[in-house]
This record gives C-alpha cells, structure tokens and sequence, in this order.
C-alpha cells in the first residue's frame, strides 16, 4: 500500500489523515474493487492472522454489515462484539472494554457511539486501534471517504465543481466529514435545508432555497430526514412539508435542466427527501455507495493494520 507507517491508530477525522493518505485509499479501494468484484475473490492471504472487531452501541444495519463483508472480504476473522450484553451494561468503562479485547487478540474495533467526539480520549494512548463507524453527531469519515470514491470511481470531476448536501446537515455526522473532505479536491460545498437545519462553517455555502441551490448545483448529496432525533413541534412542521420544500424529484431537477448525480447514504425516506423516480433513475448514486463502501472500508483496514505501531495497549505502572 506504499508508505502508510503514519497512518493513523485512532481515525476519529477526516482531519486525522493527509492529502496523501487519503489519495492512497481511493487507489487501494479501486484496486480492491477490481479484485473482489466478480464476487470470485480469495482473501488476502497476509491478512489472516489479523482479528477486527465490530462494535456498535448505536443501531447500525449498513455501516456494520459494510464493515463485516470488508473484514472477511480481506481474510481476517471477524468478530460482532454486542456491546448490549457486555460488561459495559455492567459498569465498566468503554476504556477498559477496548483493553479487554486487545489483550484478547482483537486487533482493530469498529466502534458506533452516541457520544460525540468519544475517540479524542484515546488518540494519546491508544487502548486498540480505533475506526470511527459514527461519534454522535460528530463524524463519519469512512462514510465520507466512500462517498468521495464514488464520486472518482464514476468520472466525475471535483476540482471546480459545486456539491450540494440536501437537509439536516447540522446533526449529519456524515456532512460534517464530507465539509472536511470535499473542499481538498477543489469542490465547492453548499449545505440546503431549513435555517433550522443549518450550521455555519468557513467551508460552506448557507442556502434556504432548493431552486437556488439547483441553479447552482453539478452534484447533489440527499440527506435521510432523522426523525428520531427531533420531537419538537417546529421540527414535525417542518418534516410535514419537507418533500414539497427541499425534497427531490425528477420533475425538480428537469425544471433545471438538470442532468446530475444523486448521492444517499441511505436508508432513504423515500417520498421525504428523495423520490422514487430519482431512486430509479440512472442519476441514483446510491447502490453504487453501497457497493463501494465495503471496498473503501478494506483499504481503510488494510492502511490501519499495516501502520506498524507498536504503542497499543497499556504498559502497567511500576511501583
């Protein structure tokens, strides 16, 4: 994979990695997909004394299955640690869990939590090597970097270009990766949605209206509406006549004359913020995502196992 001694233990951020590094991965999964998918593949055989764990305290369907295919896609034994039957339940601190499994052999754990920045705690110390499968509504870097291999598995250009992300962008985690990310391949970013939705970045283009956004738009980033995380009833207003507002169709993007990708990271609302026709459509991105998503999470794998770091785990204190 070239020169990945530096490649992070703890990838927490877009921001953790190097414009190199990241480069490195769209030609690692790119040379995975043209491996792997015929679906005739033979694991790599240097890979198999590795053990990577999954653990997701945070309900995850795509993310985890993506992560599980990638980890024996590649050859390593696979391990679904239920966090919700564990010692955690019983008190113990999520520290010494993450010891517990590196003393136990695990070499990798792919962690989902609710809390928010959760892995900056152990990017000194590292207790296992960590892969951020979602902090609350912090990041999603492995989303992101799917979603960027995409983009560049398909053709198209970046450098110059405008993406638009479509909806809550202010509790996405995944907008928050790709607001790191994008901008490194000369993209424009500009976030769309209700005021409400919106949060305010040096990166970022604010936009309240989807016609002005489209007039503007090469690529589009649809946004699933979380309504488990909104009770309120100035977001049920706004979930009401969302479709109408900043929802899209095939109708919306042929008043343009629009002829333009459409990304989800799904699952979709279908009828909210995209529509079937979309979905249907050759413009959907969005089982290509899904395609691509185990390829992009091998090759983060493979640059995290193959980092040579020697410091994991605690050393005890002398007395």
């Amino acid at each position: 994979m070239g020169d990945m001694n530096k490649f992070p233990s703890v990838f927490e951020s877009i921001d953790d990695l190097t414009f190199e590094q990241i480069r490195s991965l769209l030609t690692v999964s790119a040379q995975n997909k043209i491996r792997f998918q015929d679906r005739q593949f033979a694991p790599y055989e240097s890979y198999r004394k590795y053990v990577v764990a999954t653990s997701f305290l945070e309900h995850s369907t795509r993310t985890k299955h993506s992560f599980g295919l990638a980890i024996q896609k590649l050859g390593c034994m696979y391990v679904d640690f239920n966090a919700e039957k564990s010692s955690l339940q019983k008190g113990e601190s999520i520290e010494e869990t993450l010891l517990t499994l590196w003393y136990q052999g695990v070499d990798i754990c792919v962690l989902r939590t609710s809390v928010s920045n959760q892995f900056s705690e152990f990017k000194n110390n590292p207790p296992i090597k960590l892969i951020n499968g979602g902090d609350g509504i912090n990041e999603h870097p492995t989303q992101a970097l799917l979603d960027l291999f995409t983009l560049v598995d398909q053709g198209l250009e970046l450098n110059g270009k405008t993406i638009t992300i479509v909806g809550d962008s202010k509790h996405s985690r995944v907008t928050h990766s790709l607001v790191r990310l994008l901008p490194q391949f000369g993209a424009k970013v500009i976030l769309c949605g209700p005021k409400e939705y919106l949060y305010e970045d040096k990166n970022v283009q604010l936009v309240t209206h989807l016609d002005e956004a489209l007039a503007q738009s090469d690529i589009l980033y649809m946004l699933r509406i979380q309504k488990e995380r909104h009770n309120s009833p100035e977001y049920t207003k706004i979930y009401e006549s969302y479709h109408q507002h900043f929802g899209i169709d095939l109708a919306k993007l042929k008043k343009h004359n629009k002829t333009i990708p459409v990304l989800h990271p799904g699952p979709a609302n279908i009828g909210v913020e995209i529509a079937s026709d979309v979905l249907k459509s050759e413009l959907f991105l969005g089982y290509q995502q899904v395609v691509n998503s185990v390829y992009t999470r091998m090759a983060i794998l493979m640059a995290m196992l193959e980092n040579g770091d020697k410091t994991i785990g605690h050393k005890p204190v002398r007395l």
